[in-house]
């Protein structure tokens, strides 16, 4: 930004959202400073100032308690942006790491055209394979799980290819929990890919097999060879020993 722009009417507004984006995500600032900010943000009413407010979700406060009702008041001002916030929220989801709050704000706001439309957008913008921090892919896998829509037991299933451990057992225990029979191959393929080498997450999958009570018939090859010594297989499914 040169001098002449600092000085014009669009140069200070920009630097104001700047000042006030900055100070809701310094985690030492006084929270009435914060507050003060975030109020700033929401009577500017642009786009990129919604995106700044929701930027507050991603930074913890030093002190828990304040950090909580910040992050709550946050969240109630979105929601009662209702339709408005949804361009802010999209823009946010695809470039921000911590979504649980923001998934909070869309399970609330949006119908199920304009859910889906922010969902793949993070799902396009974070796809299976290898991320530093996995914890968007764990929000969104747990966000996934409860919704009852009958395309979400494949999309869960491909991010049990995801490098990251946690990533893939959050995917088997959505699966699981979905309890979809057409899972079972993606499961079972799982368990018997011989470079897994996490054992919670083999034993989730044959714990989960065993509650959901499956024929696995089809499957009882690849599954006897991972048995281990906690499972059976007992006419056709797998029982715990």
């Amino acid at each position: 930004m040169g001098i002449r722009d600092l000085f014009s009417s669009s140069g200070r507004g920009k630097a104001r959202l700047a000042r006030n984006i900055k100070t809701i995500t310094n985690a030492f600032c006084q929270s009435a400073e914060r507050y003060d900010a975030m109020e700033q943000l929401l009577a500017d009413g642009s786009e990129a100032a919604y995106v700044g407010l929701l930027q507050r979700f991603t930074v913890t406060a030093s002190k828990t308690i304040e950090d909580e009702e910040e992050k709550g008041w946050v969240y109630r001002r979105a929601v009662a942006l209702d339709k408005a916030v949804l361009p802010a929220l999209k823009q946010f989801c695809v470039s921000q790491g911590n979504l649980a709050w923001a998934l909070r704000v869309l399970e609330d706001v949006a119908n199920e055209t304009e859910e889906w439309e922010i969902l793949d957008a993070i799902i396009e913008a974070h796809p299976p394979g290898y991320e530093r921090d996995p914890q968007t892919k764990i929000q969104l896998l747990a966000h996934l799980q409860e919704i009852d829509d009958p395309k979400v037991p494949a999309l869960v299933a491909r991010y049990l290819e995801d490098e990251d451990e946690t990533v893939r057992y959050q995917g088997v225990e959505a699966l699981i929990d979905i309890a979809d029979p057409a899972s079972l191959d993606a499961l079972v393929d799982r368990l018997a890919n011989d470079k897994e080498d996490s054992l919670r997450l083999r034993a989730r999958i044959l714990d989960g097999l065993a509650d959901l009570e499956w024929d696995v018939q089809a499957r009882e090859a690849d599954i006897t060879a991972n048995l281990g010594n906690a499972h059976a297989m007992t006419q056709g499914k797998v029982t715990r020993r």
